[in-house]
């Protein structure tokens, strides 16, 4: 297949319970938009490659690492390897509808097949909505400029069920790098693509299903969470301009409700503490029962902190 306008990405490791789910999903599309599926096996050890090899059909490819990478990592291969112009992400245990490629074809006809761009729309059981809302925004908005980095503030968004423009993306470094197995690059990524000029929107449609998380929640372990947090803070800290994070915390408190766990990860670097004491203090002055919260606890621990 020649120069598909949407890849969609299946980055895959040990899931043969639930791949065929996915795979006949993304096979299932309702649609005469051009696309191809290109599945990522992270050199899987269970019956993976038997089951990737029982598809045929020419949309399909297949490449094979012979060596495990980190999950975010996989992501990158994705990227680098898809032939569309746009690559829309499916994990291998979450499933698309079958008028996704549609849906996602037809906003960017609209928007006239924009650069630096990332579009998704609602998901069953996970949905990003809560976060949009919480940031100011609504559905069906295109959001740039400085603001659109107060979305994944409060949380990133999944890549499965994310449409990205590619090249730019790409030009960009990709997702950003973790150490951590399970670190959440999804958040500092977004903040990367909004400070570069990234436009964001979610569509009102709902466009795939995810059922189980691959990736860490709040519901995991909490040191082992906020450890994860602290990892993928670290290199984004590492990658960014001081005066773009300062800028950053700055228009933090445009959100009704703080950020804590944005204020918490970076005030593991000396240089944004005094800044961010300053914004809890006088929110805890405001509202003295958000102590009752452990983040605001420990964040408060960590700014009095030498």
């Amino acid at each position: 297949m020649q120069n598909p306008l949407i890849t969609i990405a299946i980055p895959v490791y040990n899931n043969e319970k639930t791949i065929r789910k996915t795979i006949d999903s993304c096979l299932d599309q309702q649609t005469d938009i051009p696309y191809e599926i290109l599945i990522v096996d992270d050199a899987s050890e269970d019956n993976i490659p038997e089951i990737l090899a029982s598809y045929t059909d020419e949309k399909v490819r297949v490449k094979t690492l012979t060596e495990r990478v980190p999950l975010i990592a996989n992501h990158n291969v994705c990227l680098e390897n898809a032939k569309g112009d746009y690559i829309l992400f499916c994990h291998a245990d979450d499933a698309l509808e079958p008028h996704a490629i549609e849906t996602i074809a037809t906003k960017l006809k609209e928007r006239n097949y924009p650069k630096k761009y990332l579009l998704w729309g609602h998901s069953m059981f996970r949905d990003y909505g809560l976060q949009l809302n919480r940031a100011g925004f609504r559905t069906g908005e295109l959001i740039a400029g400085e603001y659109a980095a107060l979305i994944p503030m409060h949380g990133g968004l999944t890549p499965s069920g994310s449409c990205y423009s590619r090249e730019s993306f790409l030009e960009l470094g990709g997702f950003m790098h973790v150490d951590i197995m399970l670190a959440p690059s999804d958040i500092t990524t977004m903040l990367h693509l909004a400070l570069n000029g990234f436009r964001f929107e979610m569509m009102e449609e709902m466009i795939y299903i995810r059922k189980d998380a691959s990736t860490m929640t709040r519901e995991t372990n909490a040191g082992t969470f906020l450890e994860a947090y602290d990892d993928a803070y670290r290199n984004f800290i590492e990658r960014t301009p001081e005066t773009e994070i300062v800028h950053l915390i700055k228009i933090s408190t445009q959100h009704t409700h703080p950020p804590y766990y944005f204020y918490y990860s970076l005030a593991q670097d000396a240089r944004f503490k005094k800044q961010i004491k300053s914004i809890l203090y006088r929110e805890l002055f405001s509202h003295p029962m958000e102590l009752k919260s452990r983040i605001v606890r420990l964040l408060l621990q960590r700014v009095r902190s030498r």
